[in-house]
């Protein structure tokens, strides 16, 4: 990376001289002259078409409904605690009990190193993020969430009774974190290196994908259990529920798959290829013992687990198989900032000493 980039880069980003003493900063960049905000929903509205926002670690609130409606990229710090511990992790917190609105007109909108979370006190099922202010409007195509963590429930539709057949419309999940549901409404999402637990209703955690658009491939399932898929297609994947893997998934084509449940269907019939079931969940991961995920849990396989070299071409099942294994910590692919030593003050020349070490990443 050239030092003109990353200086660029540490500008925009709004790496704050002091983070303990400045509020958080967005920089949208793009069309026109970079301008700086902090608050949330002023950035976006002054945002052009396809600009990029940076956004700072830290918190940014936004009253509940507030909508996209242009085609935006967010760029955030990241979600994990310890890749995070210079600039912080990047939240956007709803005020109020009610989502942030992406709608069709947010066409080719992408999400990057964001954490996504209700009001506190807030119901898990009321939803962080929803497309659609109406069902005229909920139908935007090639979103894509990267490295994006979601403490409460996602839906991509504006609600159950979704008329439209859409499931060619997919949204792309990659490396993200969903602690409560992703409700398709019959939208189609591809999801790469997710890991879902079983917080929340702990039941139903991936649900409404009854159109066949659904595509999971080397994501950990934590006690967590799919319903009303139809015709989906999961592969290398790896699931600790016991008592069954899903319910009403007929059609549901599971290849190269390592499952402690014996049973993988409560109700519907699967096509299953190469799949492993009745496996000892306690010798599937290095570390996670509650089917909770946290940020110390290591989710590389254990030695002898049955799904080392189980997945495609000999890879490993779950988010560290495949060509492109899951980037421990979920840092964005923009510069890791690793060290930052500001001086309290200036010194005798007026200037503030200003120490800043990054490392370039390569996705």
């Amino acid at each position: 990376m050239s030092l003109r980039k990353l200086t660029s880069f540490v500008a925009a980003s709004g790496i704050a001289l002091s983070l303990s003493a400045q509020l958080p900063r967005i920089v949208v960049q793009g069309s026109g002259t970079p301008q700086v905000f902090t608050d949330f929903e002023a950035a976006v509205t002054a945002a052009q078409p396809n600009d990029v926002l940076y956004l700072s670690g830290g918190t940014f609130g936004f009253t509940g409904g507030f909508t996209i409606d242009k085609p935006l990229h967010l760029i955030g710090a990241g979600i994990h605690p310890d890749s995070s511990s210079v600039t912080a992790i990047t939240t956007l917190q709803a005020l109020t009990a009610e989502p942030l609105i992406i709608t069709t007109a947010a066409t080719g909108s992408s999400f990057t190193g964001l954490v996504f979370t209700n009001a506190p006190g807030t119901s898990g099922w009321v939803p962080i993020v929803r497309y659609g202010n109406s069902a005229a409007d909920d139908l935007p195509a090639g979103i894509v969430f990267s490295r994006c963590r979601f403490v409460n429930s996602v839906q991509l539709a504006f609600d159950a009774n979704v008329t439209s057949v859409a499931s060619s419309v997919t949204t792309v999940f990659d490396e993200c974190l969903f602690h409560y549901r992703l409700e398709g409404y019959k939208r189609g999402a591809t999801l790469t290196r997710c890991i879902f637990d079983r917080s929340g209703p702990g039941f139903y955690n991936i649900t409404h994908f009854e159109n066949g658009g659904l595509l999971m491939e080397n994501c950990v399932l934590l006690k967590a259990i799919m319903a009303n898929v139809y015709n989906g297609t999961l592969r290398n994947c790896i699931s600790t529920a016991t008592n069954y893997f899903g319910y009403d998934i007929p059609g549901t084509t599971i290849t190269n798959c390592v499952i402690a449940a014996v049973n993988l269907s409560g109700s519907g019939a699967v096509n299953a290829t190469n799949t492993i079931t009745g496996a000892d969940p306690a010798t599937f991961f290095v570390s996670e013992t509650d089917d909770y995920y946290q940020f110390t849990d290591d989710l590389h396989l254990q030695t002898g687990c049955v799904g080392v070299g189980h997945g495609t071409g000999g890879t490993d099942v779950g988010i560290y198989g495949s060509s492109s294994p899951y980037k421990p910590g979920a840092m964005p692919f923009n510069p890791h900032f690793r060290q930052a030593d500001i001086a309290p003050s200036t010194n005798n020349n007026g200037a503030l000493p200003v120490n800043i070490r990054v490392a370039a990443q390569s996705h």
